[in-house]
């Protein structure tokens, strides 16, 4: 087809027609900081919802690192299992697996964490816990004890604990919701270097899910958002270009598709008269990164030309990984204090257009 200790930003507003965006709050040694001198070497730890598979891509892993890739964050990704698809996922090493449970990766963890010794742990683990009331009962402490193996093992690691996302069978939702309620006071008591990230509360059944366990590839990229927010103490903010709350398209067409995050892109953007314009508010004027999330099947680069509020083209350039598989590509523009637009038209060869991220340029 063609064409957050760090607070974490508030993602209520996803998709929603007005936010008011400031300055990005400064950031007390964000975990993955801008032009370290070295990568920070992160962990993704879990089960099948941190490795993802075929269906569902490399869950919030692939997003996640386009997102730090587009601010030009060295990172490392580390870990004994590499999968995912190649390019989107510039770096496919991780320590997800499918079907465990927290009990399960208590068991390995220690040696997983010696042998690659990472600066940051994402975790998100609990939903093969979930199957019955014994277990779920169970999982709270076994949360706590993994939480506190992981802060023993490495005392400096800066460790992000999600919740899990929602279920579809009633017995299972009741449990998910329970253990959920309890990962914020775990987090809390486990030390400075802890923390919670809420990254799965903007997810639903079943719209956003590939079957009763697995948020789609779209929806996982939701979910990195957050991520990236608690990595970074960068607020950030999703509009999609397929509603219309969010932007206006001009001689283009919605294209249906799970791997888009609110289940559309904008395709088509073919012609002098073709576009996508968004319009938001921000709370103070100055200069904002824009990264669009755009699939580019061409098999070379092709662009788009941006511009806010009627000033000057900039070009944003997109790698071509498929009409499937979406990468982020970051462009600056300055924003005025109040109402504005930021338009794409047809650049390059052609891109079809999912959404934008708008945040005040990351400095930390």
């Amino acid at each position: 087809m063609r064409g957050i200790v760090r607070a974490l930003p508030a993602l209520a507003s996803l998709g929603a027609l007005v936010f008011t965006l400031g300055p990005a709050p400064a950031a007390d040694e964000p975990a993955v900081p801008v032009n370290r001198a070295t990568p920070t070497r992160i962990m993704p730890l879990g089960d099948s919802n941190t490795a993802g598979g075929d269906a569902v891509g490399a869950a919030y892993r692939a997003d996640l690192w386009q997102l730090l890739r587009a601010d030009g964050r060295p990172v490392d990704f580390v870990g004994s299992v590499t999968s995912g698809p190649a390019g989107v996922l510039g770096d496919r090493d991780h320590e997800g697996h499918g079907g465990w449970t927290i009990g399960q990766i208590q068991g390995s963890v220690t040696g997983w964490l010696t042998t690659y010794r990472p600066d940051v742990i994402t975790l998100q683990i609990g939903t093969n816990d979930m199957y019955d009331d014994t277990s779920a009962g169970a999982a709270p402490g076994k949360l706590a004890t993994l939480i506190g193996t992981i802060t023993t093992t490495l005392p400096d690691v800066q460790l992000f604990v999600a919740n899990l996302p929602q279920l579809a069978d009633p017995n299972h939702y009741a449990r998910v919701a329970a253990f959920n309620s309890t990962i914020p006071g775990i987090v809390a008591a486990a030390g400075p270097h802890v923390h919670y990230v809420d990254a799965n509360s903007g997810l639903f059944q079943p719209y956003d899910f590939v079957d009763m366990w697995h948020p789609n590839y779209g929806a996982a990229s939701k979910a990195a958002i957050r991520w990236y927010g608690a990595l970074t103490g960068v607020p950030i903010t999703r509009f999609e270009a397929e509603q219309t709350a969010n932007a206006t398209v001009t001689n283009a067409k919605k294209v249906s598709i799970v791997s888009a995050s609110g289940g559309a892109k904008i395709g088509y953007i073919d012609y002098p008269d073709s576009s996508v314009t968004f319009r938001f508010q921000v709370g103070s004027a100055g200069t904002y990164r824009i990264r669009a999330r755009g699939a580019n099947g061409m098999g070379t680069v092709c662009s788009h030309q941006v511009s806010a509020n009627g000033g000057t083209a900039a070009t944003v350039s997109y790698p071509s990984y498929s009409w499937d598989l979406l990468g982020e590509s970051a462009v600056d523009l300055p924003l005025n204090a109040g109402w504005n637009t930021v338009k794409f038209t047809k650049g390059a060869c052609y891109t079809e257009l999912d959404a934008i991220d708008v945040s005040p340029v990351p400095t930390a």
